[in-house]
């Protein structure tokens, strides 16, 4: 796909020990740089970003059509353009699609063990695995590569399901275990890559995306009903769950066992840690946490390919880029993206941050009308609907990534962690008035009406609800009240993934902490799947060095006056931030990576032109009322109301079920 992001090219004098971005526009967006800087910690470590799938056939004479396999691993080569492979044996089929990352020239997959009768397929990276490696030398394994695929074959060889709890890593595997003629497939603790399954009467089929698991003739494409009121309320799907009726997602910390006819999951992680320490203090805090966060930026350096960072200028991306650049010294690439609309464009602050650890810096405009035409291919690439809007913003500065680097450091996971964001405080503020809410409510409701602020209204809602509700729901971007005017009456109104965790939680009096941890199980997850297939869909690996389960543990163990300080989140990241950038970056206001959808809906071109081509289709196919539907639409363009966040929602369902043939 061609891409026409505009492409800002940034004077030299601006950073002055920097080079100004290349004007490549004339060149297209498969143009290379003719030398690469190698940038580099660790040569001895191997790792692969990758597309994997395989079909475990229930009936135990059957034989793999290899043909079929083939088909699955290539509906992904944009995850792994480098190499690719299959396995078959019998009932069992593995593929694996390759992007090379660290020992370009070994590691090859499905790759089998010391004990030849056990073959994996990866996706991910071990960070420790050469500690790992060392120990199971000692155990007496053999290795032939420098992979960390063949640390966790061996591992499994020895540790058999308990490997998992030794990988410090991003991870989604399978090994077929042909001593036990059983499938282990697990994932990571926090879900940064993805795992998809369908179990079916006559095969259970993985993959690292959903088209692979279609591209296998178990299952066709159909909507679960049950998914509709979730996904239109919080724009996407939590839990096992996907809008792929049969089409299940393992959850973090999770593995399984699959045989003939028997499957069994474990959880082998959780986010809850038994108690708080006591007393807190920020100032030790703040320096164990430094600590941790300078290891984990550490560790994600090596690289045998060129590396940079997503800095979008706010503080979590801007402190990895800080770490990052301390660690390598000058040259590291980094890459921000902007609008031509000022109020959502952040490159400012990249800037700074670029200028004072001399980094290579790059920069992009997304404009409408780029935008729009990319949209359908990304929700191909994405599987589902995309949840935010941003996504379009990652996949383009990730195209744009891709011409310099391999491999690039992100913030994502530290709002999660360490309450980061603005809405947060509602909840925490109602449970401390929940006295006298009586007395808010009536002036709320008027300040809602008056101003149409879809931020006034959603306090208005929780004054009306249960602190359990506020929490559950507190990640929403659509009111329910027009949710559930737009879908089709008797809808089913189900989110019971989200409620399980919020019942998991109920017991903790900490509101901070219960809306980190219902956010960790289900709103971040949607941020990671985001990362990860936006940036494998140009090919190019993105790491996430605040999601280290150390760091995930360590922010877990504290409730929520070691994270924030009186209304201000994030307190912990900032602390240490000051040590390495600018106030201006660290004390900004939060601006949330946004979109300026509300009014690129009201363009008769590139997004708004398209959203009235889809609406007017007539698609909608009985999930949701068509003329409540127009209504929101003409309410948004004469400017009487803001429908922006539903109209995004209806729009990618729309172009999602016509671009996936869903029944």
């Amino acid at each position: 796909m061609r891409m026409s992001w505009r492409r800002h090219g940034l004077p030299a004098e601006l950073f002055p020990r920097t080079r100004a971005k290349t004007d490549t526009s004339s060149l297209g967006h498969n143009w290379l740089p003719s030398r690469h800087r190698n940038y580099q910690s660790d040569r001895a470590a191997t790792s692969f970003m990758c597309g994997i799938a395989g079909l475990l056939l229930k009936t135990p004479d059957a034989q793999i059509d290899i043909e079929l396999l083939i088909r699955m691993r290539d509906t992904m080569v944009h995850r792994g353009p480098d190499d690719e492979g299959v396995y078959a044996n019998g009932p069992i089929g593995l593929s694996h699609r390759r992007l090379s990352i660290i020992g370009v020239t070994t590691g090859h997959q499905p790759m089998h063990g010391s004990n030849p009768h056990h073959w994996i397929v990866f996706n991910g990276e071990i960070y420790n695995y050469r500690e790992l490696r060392h120990e199971l030398e000692r155990c007496g394994h053999q290795f032939h590569t420098d992979s960390d695929t063949e640390v966790i074959v061996n591992a499994y060889a020895e540790y058999g399901e308990q490997c998992v709890q030794r990988l410090n890593g991003m991870f989604s595997f399978a090994i077929w275990d042909g001593l036990t003629d059983s499938l282990f497939i697990a994932r990571d603790r926090l879900g940064i890559k993805p795992l998809y399954y369908y179990d079916g009467p006559s095969g259970f089929v993985f993959a690292s995306e959903i088209k692979a698991i279609l591209a296998s003739n178990q299952i066709a494409a159909r909507l679960d009903p049950d998914r509709v009121w979730e996904y239109f309320l919080y724009r996407g799907i939590s839990g096992e769950n996907t809008l792929f009726s049969g089409i299940r997602s393992l959850l973090p910390g999770h593995w399984m066992r699959i045989r003939a006819e028997q499957v069994e999951t474990h959880q082998f992680w959780s986010h809850r840690r038994p108690e708080f320490p006591v007393p807190c203090s920020l100032k030790h805090s703040a320096a164990e946490f430094e600590e941790l966060l300078t290891d984990a930026v550490r560790i994600r350096l090596m690289s045998e390919v060129p590396l940079g960072t997503f800095c979008s200028g706010g503080v979590d991306s801007s402190l990895v880029t800080a770490l990052a650049a301390r660690h390598l010294g000058e040259g590291v690439n980094t890459f921000s993206v902007g609008f031509s609309e000022a109020a959502y464009d952040e490159t400012h602050y990249a800037r700074l941050v670029a200028q004072r650890y001399g980094t290579q810096h790059h920069e992009l405009v997304v404009e409408n009308r780029d935008f729009s035409e990319h949209l359908e291919e990304l929700i191909w690439l994405n599987d589902e609907p995309l949840h935010f809007a941003n996504s379009v913003q990652i996949y383009a500065i990730s195209q744009l990534a891709k011409q310099f680097v391999t491999v690039v450091l992100t913030g994502e996971g530290a709002d999660e962690l360490f309450l980061g964001y603005p809405r947060y405080q509602i909840p925490q503020m109602l449970n401390r008035l929940r006295y006298v809410r009586k007395l808010f409510r009536p002036l709320v409701g008027m300040i809602g009406r008056a101003t149409g602020d879809h931020r006034i209204r959603k306090l208005e809602y929780f004054l009306d609800h249960s602190l359990d509700s506020a929490v559950c729901t507190n990640s929403a971007p659509n009111e329910r009240e027009y949710v559930d005017l737009l879908l089709a009456p008797g809808t089913p109104q189900t989110q019971r993934y989200r409620e399980e965790v919020l019942n998991q939680y109920h017991n903790i009096s900490d509101v901070g902490v219960r809306l980190s941890f219902q956010d960790q199980h289900t709103y971040l997850v949607s941020i990671l799947n985001r990362q990860d297939k936006m940036s494998m869909g140009a090919s190019i690996e993105a790491r996430v060095p605040f999601l280290d389960y150390r760091i995930a543990e360590f922010a877990n163990s504290m409730p929520t006056v070691c994270r924030t300080r009186r209304l201000r989140g994030k307190e912990l990241v900032k602390r240490v931030a000051r040590n390495y950038l600018p106030d201006e970056v660290v004390y900004r206001r939060k601006s949330g990576f946004g979109v300026p959808l509300e009014s690129w809906f009201k363009d008769n071109v590139g997004l708004g032109g398209l959203a009235k081509k889809v609406f007017d289709s007539g698609a909608a196919d009985g999930v949701f009322n068509e003329q409540q539907l127009r209504t929101l639409w003409l309410e948004h363009r004469s400017g009487t109301k803001n429908h922006a966040e539903l109209l995004w929602t209806a729009l990618n369902f729309l172009i999602w079920r016509e671009r996936f043939n869903v029944a």
